[in-house]
């Protein structure tokens, strides 16, 4: 008598984000993304470079005093403290892929509209508008790269991103030199638009979603699809069968899903599962009067909600445990960007006023870009040997020893030339060592925010001390350089007050290793920045997963788990079914009403 016994119940390799990204390694897909990425990153050096060569080469046509040439200098930077902001809080709401999309075409379209300026005031305003693009892809191009990269590598693909920022240098003052002694200062800012350019056709053909990003947002099978295709370009293999946590924080804070409830035009109510983001602007519309009332509607309540998760966000960043990152990191890109922009901005500038002729001025800017190349060649082994923050402060202290070498330089000879060809080298490395660190210690759920948060900051120092350093330079030529050694001895120190993130994997949440820390901070951001001291975040452990199967077409699988959050629901799909009881009871209770 034979017995049927049931088949044992199969059960997937459960791995996490870390160990996925480890399996599929490193190979031909990373460095397709860090030349697209790279390029972004030397788009805006391209951007943000040009003016200091355009204060010199506009001049007599647009009356520039140094005062004025400051004011324009500062422009792009008050365009990039609002699109740091902006574009920052966006990569973490819509997704990196696509914030970068559009800043680089802001970027693009407004720089190249700036060549055809009538007036100072026209200038300014398109170099103000070109600036956010500037500002919206710095925080989203380290994130993107950061989060593509298992830790034994990310280190260097990081390095070597913010090492792009030499070839946009060496690309704007090589056109500078080039281009405005022939064809004037409107031919260059048109070339100076093309890197964006290409580089968004290039992000949109080739570079994915970032399958981080996509697992916080609870679209495991999206993410999973993204590891398979890194797996087949890099030609290593995933298992057959595996699952990749679908995330679930505790109190719903930051992209958690939630379940909102609206009644259409018949009456009937609907239940949507959708992104936090959306759900206002989902909803609003929904039993209004008209389509053209539902749109204002949308358009208030979705403007509503997206303030209060800007709120939220920024109460997040400023609270425990992530303000203890916040603070020196803020200190440190005021530091970096006050001291290095009112510098570099102005070595045009300093060279001209010393006697160099116009063309000697445009080969000694190219010879002042290519001293990055050997301060970014030692950052890329530094960073992993010394660490991020080590880095940083070392470099920072020797920009400033870098500056005071340069104020005291003999007019004559090629001191002035020396001094600034050292001040560029050793800070690119502090550069380098601040864009990774900055973007490594922030959750996924953040990453993109903080990063933005911290690079406006950065422009509101930048803009601030270029304009000053406009005055200063009416005074002697000394000053603005003693003030930047000041601001860049303020930044080295603050990078002491951080932690060491070489090697250790990225956070996706607010929780911290440190089990001391466990529930210390868990913020909802769907309406306060309030700090909600207890229970601790939800990790995926009790979460639902999604079965990722190249056999079965990547079709998602709840794989149980009894949950950590709320309601104790194990995960995703389990709260379908809750919302499905709800519209029931909602229905009933609406019909026992009449």
């Amino acid at each position: 008598m034979l017995v049927s016994l049931p088949l044992p119940r199969f059960k997937p390799l459960t791995m996490s984000m870390e160990e996925a990204l480890s399996q599929v390694g490193t190979g031909p897909f990373q460095w397709i993304v860090l030349g697209v990425c790279g390029l972004a990153n030397a788009a805006d050096a391209v951007e943000i470079l040009s003016v200091g060569l355009l204060g010199t080469a506009a001049e007599h046509d647009l009356n520039l005093t140094p005062k004025r040439t400051g004011a324009l200098d500062a422009c792009i930077f008050v365009g990039m403290f609002l699109g740091g902001l902006s574009w920052g809080f966006i990569g973490d709401v819509i997704g990196r892929k696509r914030s970068l999309l559009v800043a680089l075409a802001v970027n693009a379209v407004f720089g190249a509209l700036s060549a055809a300026s009538t007036s100072l005031w026209q200038l300014m305003i398109l170099r103000l508008l070109a600036g956010l693009g500037v500002g919206g892809s710095m925080p989203v191009v380290f994130s993107l790269m950061s989060e593509f990269c298992p830790p034994s590598s990310r280190g260097k693909f990081m390095a070597m991103l913010a090492s792009f920022w030499m070839v946009g240098s060496l690309y704007s003052a090589s056109m500078g030199w080039l281009v405005l002694p022939t064809a004037g200062w409107r031919a260059f800012l048109l070339v100076a638009s093309l890197p964006a350019a290409i580089c968004c056709a290039l992000m949109a053909a080739l570079v994915p979603e970032s399958p981080r990003y996509l697992s916080i947002m609870g679209r495991g099978v999206e993410a999973g699809q993204v590891l398979l295709r890194i797996s087949r370009v890099n030609g290593t293999h995933l298992p057959e069968d595996f699952a990749l946590p679908a995330f679930h924080h505790r109190d719903q804070d930051i992209l958690a899903h939630k379940t909102a409830f609206h009644t259409d035009a018949t009456g009937h109510v609907h239940a949507d599962t959708l992104p936090l983001s959306y759900n206002a602007v989902a909803c609003a519309g929904c039993g209004g009067a008209s389509a053209k009332g539902g749109a204002l509607r949308r358009l208030r309540l979705g403007a509503s909600e997206a303030f209060e998760r800007a709120v939220g966000v920024l109460g997040a960043l400023l609270t425990p445990p992530l303000r203890s990152y916040t603070v020196p990191l803020a200190v440190a890109w005021v530091g970096l960007c006050g001291g290095w922009y009112c510098t570099v901005l102005w070595v045009p500038r300093y060279f001209k006023d010393r006697g160099a002729k116009e063309a000697s001025v445009y080969a000694q800017t190219f010879t002042v870009a290519l001293a990055n190349l050997p301060g970014n060649l030692a950052s890329i082994w530094l960073v992993d040997r010394l660490g991020r923050r080590l880095t940083a402060c070392v470099c920072m202290a020797g920009a400033c020893v870098c500056a005071l070498l340069f104020a005291a330089a003999p007019a004559q000879g090629a001191w002035p030339l020396l001094a600034a060809c050292v001040f560029n080298g050793v800070s690119v490395g502090g550069w380098n060592s601040l864009d990774m660190i900055s973007a490594e210690l922030y959750p996924t759920s953040l990453r993109s925010s903080g990063f933005g948060l911290l690079n406006a900051v950065g422009r509101v120092a930048s803009f601030t001390t270029t304009y000053a350093a406009g005055t200063l330079l009416e005074m002697a030529l000394w000053a603005p350089l003693l003030m930047a050694a000041v601001l860049l001895a303020m930044g080295s120190l603050a990078m002491l007050r951080l932690p060491e993130p070489a090697g250790k994997p990225l956070e996706d949440s607010f929780c911290q290793e440190d089990k001391d820390h466990e529930g210390l901070f868990s913020g909802s951001l769907s309406g306060s920045a309030s700090s909600s001291r207890h229970g601790a975040c939800g990790d995926g452990s009790g979460s639902a997963t999604h079965l990722l199967s190249e056999e079965d077409g990547l079709a998602g699988r709840g794989v149980g788990g009894t949950g950590a959050a709320n309601s104790g629901d194990g995960g995703f799909g389990n709260r379908k079914e809750q919302a499905a009881e709800k519209v029931a009871l909602l229905a009933a209770s609406r019909n026992g009403r009449g």
